[in-house]
């Protein structure tokens, strides 16, 4: 099963992914479920058994799923690490985005007012299907609904350097408005064959190629992890963490306007969205 949202007539509501057309499930009473994609992420059982869909077309794309908690690891992968000279941490590390960050495939990344460092990360999205805390590592794929694809922009003039003794700078360096697109579709997990390669391009170049092979903690160990005292919810999200390539640490070309950002996940499709700036 694949969804997002989007604008159908004017109206935001959830469609399905049928060989690249959109569709929604022909039957009365169903548009107030299909208001939020998360509905569909709780009724999978119910969504999954249609037979009966009518076409429609879709003007715009929306984020496909609104979650409620974004959760992503700092540095785990090891390429990453390597490129960083950052060793790897001893568990998982996180930090978490606003959902004024939150845009759809399609939408423009909005260079900030005196920012000239905008960064790249091509990520995969892990998509949470049912509530949990406590997990099991063993158990946690039971808890996965499906992936996304992630870009997690990232603003280094803010995040680097570390402000001694507190750290770096998180919110400012990672939760800006805009920096988290996400799309184009959510893809259920009994499509999903792993490993999955991480592709990123800027303008066509590719900038970012890395597998899940490379995770420094699986899939299991973050939800497990982060599972231990936050009660996980329905369309949250964790994400993978990115591959080596980044520009911070290799060729310093940043982000500018006018570039356009890809990032694909064979299995689940291609995130792109343009630079702009906001003044």
């Amino acid at each position: 099963m694949r969804f997002t949202q989007g604008l159908v007539n004017g109206k935001k509501t959830t469609v399905f992914v049928i060989n690249n057309e959109f569709y929604v499930p022909d039957f009365e009473g169903i548009e107030c479920v299909l208001e939020d994609s998360k509905n569909v992420v709780k009724a999978f059982d119910l969504f999954k058994n249609v037979k009966s869909y009518r076409k429609v077309e879709l003007s715009k794309f929306l984020p496909a799923i609104f979650p409620g908690k974004v959760f992503l690891p700092a540095v785990n992968f090891r390429s990453h690490s390597k490129e960083s000279s950052i060793d790897p941490p001893k568990q998982p590390y996180f930090f978490m985005k606003g959902n004024n960050s939150i845009i759809a495939h399609g939408d423009s990344i909005i260079i900030p007012k005196g920012v000239r460092k905008v960064d790249y990360e091509g990520e995969i999205g892990i998509i949470i299907g049912k509530r949990g805390k406590y997990i099991k590592k063993e158990e946690a794929m039971d808890y996965v609904f499906g992936f996304t694809i992630i870009n997690d922009v990232s603003f280094r003039d803010y995040q680097f350097p570390e402000i001694h003794p507190y750290g770096l700078n998180w919110v400012m360096g990672k939760s800006l408005d805009t920096s988290l697109p996400l799309g184009p579709w959510v893809v259920s997990k009994d499509e999903i064959t792993f490993p999955l390669e991480i592709i990123t391009r800027v303008n066509g170049k590719i900038v970012q190629k890395g597998s899940t092979e490379d995770m420094i903690f699986s899939i299991e160990e973050l939800i497990s992890y982060l599972s231990n005292g936050i009660t996980l919810e329905p369309g949250d999200i964790i994400t993978t963490g990115t591959p080596a390539g980044v520009a911070e640490f290799g060729n310093k070309e940043y982000l500018k306007p006018g570039d356009v950002v890809e990032v694909e996940v064979p299995g689940i499709g291609i995130l792109r969205n343009e630079i702009k700036n906001e003044f």
